[in-house]
């Protein structure tokens, strides 16, 4: 008797270890360079230069890249590591507004959501960071995106950082820059999908023609609606 309650203690002990370690499901995969959505029904060819990281099937956030090799502005010429890496965040979800009315929803100041709460948390140029000023909108166009009317949303934020210099001293400097962004989103059914990128403003205009090409080849890979 107590063997087997010392066999049920063990498993009641490791069980949890082992759900942990178990792989859960992706968003999709990578093929052939080619993102394939396992759940929303869309795919985006990844350009060349640029790390992925697929996210959890369950995540609305589907997958994030970053630039393999960028430039430092010349203001962080001494501090390289202050310079905002560029980043894009896919993340996909469904909706009943139409893509512009999202977006304006984004940049609403009343407007709240629980959707909107989650988009924010990674879609950091809407963040009201205290060294940030306002964001400005920079742009605001009709895109075609798989075939759908979408749109290619622009935003900047000017910012001013202390740098430190040295890590042997308090020695530093006060930086004035800005951040570029770009929203490209579009919306198929009740599916819809935002490509997000943020990088510093001096890049801007090269970065965002890059996320652009990726944004290019999005296709729809089936045209049924998520449940």
């Amino acid at each position: 008797m107590r063997r087997l309650l010392l066999l049920i203690l063990v498993l009641l002990v490791c069980l949890p270890a082992v759900e942990a370690r178990r792989k859960k499901p992706k968003a999709g995969k990578v093929e052939d360079g080619v993102f394939k959505d396992a759940a929303y029904g869309f795919s985006i060819k990844i350009s060349e230069g640029w790390k992925y990281k697929i996210r959890s099937k369950e995540d609305h956030f589907r997958f994030v890249l970053t630039q393999s090799k960028w430039e430092a502005p010349p203001y962080y010429q001494d501090a390289k590591d202050y310079t905002k890496v560029p980043r894009v965040v896919v993340w996909a979800d469904t909706t009943t507004l139409g893509i512009f009315p999202f977006i304006d929803s984004l940049v609403s100041e009343s407007y709240r959501s629980d959707q909107k709460k989650e988009i924010f948390r990674e879609f950091e140029i809407f963040n009201s960071d205290p060294s940030w000023e306002p964001l400005r909108q920079k742009g605001r166009k009709t895109k075609v995106i798989g075939g759908e009317r979408g749109i290619h949303w622009a935003g900047q934020v000017a910012y001013t950082k202390n740098v430190s210099l040295s890590s042997s001293s308090d020695s530093g400097k006060r930086i004035k820059g800005s951040y570029g962004s770009t929203i490209a989103g579009v919306k198929k059914d009740n599916k819809i999908v935002l490509i997000y990128m943020i990088c510093e403003w001096g890049y801007y205009d090269q970065i965002d023609a890059l996320v652009m090409d990726m944004v290019a080849t999005l296709e729809w890979t089936d045209t049924e609606s998520k449940e």
